[in-house]
């Protein structure tokens, strides 16, 4: 067998695919050059005809080494183990065990020869048998199950349901409305030149006030206090932690008694009053508080909440911490730090006294940011909110982060999270954060189990970027191009079951967000897991290119007009990111003549869908139409669509014209920092809200 045919079946055995069809239907190859450097990347050795039968032998007989896989994933109602045993042991007696994770077991004695064979090869000289055990269904959970006999192992045993969860009304077939929103937009006048908890609490009390049922918002992770411009909150340093910059200063216990904190306070107007986020000069004032704060808390008695969180939070909080006091004295990357520190095992066995106090202060700050993400949910459910907030969950982590340091071995390295080229990216995307390994992945979900379990926390959903990625990522070889890059396939049935277990365990909607090229089949597997996807506004076209009728939307989506990718729905009526893109050379001026055009025919389609369905939209004197009239309009016929919940963007509310984010670019424009226009207490704002309220309610969502 030559090189390249081993190289194709070692592609095949980790999961690259040969190919893949783009949106329009084109077949794309995956090259040679791909192959290697990806399967490079996810640690085979593809140097040479015996390197890669080594590398094949290695990973086809990974699972035949091990009597069980160390993470079993099976359904509650009929759950089954698969089991790797030397064949001449399987006549003899074995006994399998689970302890199940709260109390009590169950057990049973079998015989391997007298279980199904699903196949069988010679590893080592052994020759080993695959068998499959059923077992009595339990309760869902993580259990442990251990076999003995001839052979003895033991291993993680999650048993899930059949279907993520639904809140009540939702799985009632009911219709609710509710705000998508980035946290770091809102504005107050209490806040310290960033949108806190403090402002997300009474935007809830506002929505639920008006009926609303959700707030879907950007991820929480928490980023890097001393790089405060990387302000993406997509290219986090931790995924299971929370951005310290959301904190409400002046609502943290003892605020109001220090000193320290009402100077700092006096220095915020400017911050405040800008419309983008300086988040150097917010870093700098709110860090400086949280210090004091911090000294104040040590001088009292700890409370019983903070012992409890952090014995709830365990080692990954130990780790966390430290990691953020380790790069305040090493500096960042940590890849470059003292060789003793570049594991957290090795770093926890000499800490000074002053590392311990950071680290202590950096547990209080996660303690604090914790308790007052839990007041915004508190209030959320205050405010009658059927769902209350929707966290977000982000694709990959910043590989000179703290996730990536922690847990060293559930990433890889040398390969980044993308996509391919597009219409919309013509060069194809890179997006600098890495990706769970896939292939690690299939022996060992812990990590990502771990992952939703934190996301989910004081959550009534969450929302899953690309959700795709549970299936398939496309993934680019460090310092490649985008096109240089391939899908791998990634354990996605042991990944949905996992999802499931943790959506049930928290009551917690799981959305997806399902945009991009899509695997034939993905809509309707995460449609029968009870895991809504996405309905963009600007997407939902029928196959000549009209705007889908409300009839025709996907029950099982939340719909929306845009995504924090998009232009507000006004700059899209005036065309203002084709401007934008031809000014930052996305598009030549060629595309960009096109790109108008299209727009012009889509304006007509809006228009046309709009009468269609029966709404109106007010005339101007001079045959034009006002844009927020338009845009009431449209909100309206997303209200009246057959989605289950729908969510209009505080911007739209407001009449915002500008991005959040446009992909592509880093500091070109000011991505993640644009301000909303107007706070979260002011009365065009809580009008707007009322009146989408009213909106929703003639359309059946919710009613007054």
């Amino acid at each position: 067998m030559s090189w390249m045919e081993l190289l194709d079946r070692l592609a095949g055995v980790a999961g690259l695919e040969p190919w893949y069809y783009d949106i329009k239907g084109v077949k794309h190859e995956t090259t040679v050059e791909s192959k290697v450097l990806v399967l490079s990347a996810l640690g085979f050795d593809v140097s040479s005809i015996a390197a890669v039968r080594s590398s094949f032998a290695r990973l086809e007989e990974q699972p035949w080494r091990r009597p069980l896989s160390p993470f079993i994933v099976t359904p509650a109602k009929s759950p089954a183990i698969d089991l790797f045993l030397p064949a001449e042991s399987a006549h003899r007696p074995h006994h399998w065990r689970v302890k199940l994770e709260h109390a009590g077991s169950a057990s049973g004695d079998f015989r391997p020869d007298a279980l199904p064979l699903l196949g069988a090869r010679d590893v080592d000289g052994w020759r080993i048998e695959h068998r499959r055990l059923p077992i009595e269904s339990q309760s869902p959970g993580y259990h442990r199950v251990t076999i003995s006999g001839e052979s003895a192992a033991d291993a993680t045993l999650a048993l899930v349901p059949d279907t993520s969860y639904l809140p009540p009304p939702l799985a009632a077939g009911r219709r609710l409305w509710g705000l998508a929103a980035h946290l770091y937009t809102l504005r107050s006048d209490a806040d310290w030149g960033i949108g806190d908890f403090g402002d997300l609490a009474r935007l809830c009390a506002s929505t639920g006030k008006a009926r609303g049922s959700a707030i879907s918002l950007n991820p929480f992770h928490a980023l890097f206090p001393d790089r405060p411009e990387d302000a993406s909150p997509y290219s986090p340093s931790s995924r299971l932690f929370v951005n310290p910059l959301y904190i409400d200063i002046g609502g943290a216990p003892s605020a109001r008694e220090s000193a320290e904190i009402d100077e700092l306070s006096r220095l915020v107007s400017s911050l405040r009053a800008g419309d983008l986020v300086d988040y150097t000069g917010v870093s700098r004032v709110k860090h400086a508080a949280l210090e004091a704060l911090f000294t104040r808390f040590k001088a009292r008695p700890e409370p019983p909440e903070f012992s409890t969180f952090v014995m709830d939070e365990g080692e990954p909080l130990e780790h966390f911490a430290l990691f953020c006091a380790l790069a305040e004295q090493n500096g960042l990357p940590w890849q470059s730090w003292p060789p003793g520190l570049r594991r957290p095992e090795d770093a926890m066995r000499s800490l000074d006294a002053r590392t311990k106090d950071r680290t202590a202060y950096h547990r209080y700050v996660q303690f604090l940011a914790d308790q007052q993400l839990c007041k915004a949910a508190d209030e959320a459910s205050a405010a009658g909110m059927d769902v209350g907030l929707i966290r977000d969950l982000a694709i990959g982590i910043n590989p000179d982060g703290a996730d990536a340091w922690m847990n060293q071995e559930a990433y890889v390295s040398g390969l980044r999270c993308g996509a391919p080229p597009d219409d919309f990216q013509p060069k194809g995307q890179e997006w600098g954060v890495l990706p769970l390994d896939p292939v690690r992945l299939r022996r060992n979900l812990a990590p990502f189990a771990q992952l939703v379990r934190a996301n989910m926390r004081h959550a009534g959903g969450l929302r899953i970027d690309h959700v795709i990625g549970l299936q398939r990522q496309f993934l680019v070889p460090l310092g490649a191009e985008a096109k240089s890059g391939c899908y791998v396939r990634f354990p996605f049935d042991d990944l949905l079951g996992v999802l499931a277990l943790e959506s049930t365990r928290n009551r917690c909607l799981v959305v997806g967000e399902d945009l991009g090229t899509v695997p034939e089949g993905f809509r309707q597997r995460i449609h029968d897991m009870n895991i809504p996807g996405c309905a963009v506004f600007y997407f939902e076209r029928a196959s000549d290119g009209r705007f889908k009728p409300p009839s025709d939307y996907r029950r099982k989506a939340m719909a929306t007009v845009s995504t924090h990718d998009l232009t507000p729905f006004a700059g899209f009526w005036e065309k203002r990111d084709v401007a934008q893109r031809l000014a930052l050379g996305i598009y030549t001026e060629s595309e960009a003549k096109h790109a108008e055009a299209e727009r012009d025919v889509d304006r007509a389609r809006l228009l046309e869908a709009l009468t269609e369905t029966g709404i109106a939209v007010p005339m101007q004197d001079d045959g034009s139409v006002d844009t927020q009239d338009l845009c009431r309009a449209v909100h309206a016929f997303l209200a009246s669509s057959a989605s289950q919940l729908f969510l209009a963007k505080p911007d739209d509310l407001l009449g915002e014209r500008e991005p959040l984010n446009v992909p592509g670019t880093t500091f070109e424009v000011p991505n993640w920092r644009r301000k909303l226009s107007a706070n979260v207490d002011d009365p065009v704002l809580l009008e707007a809200l009322d009146e989408l309220g009213r909106i929703c309610a003639t359309y059946g969502r919710k009613p007054l």
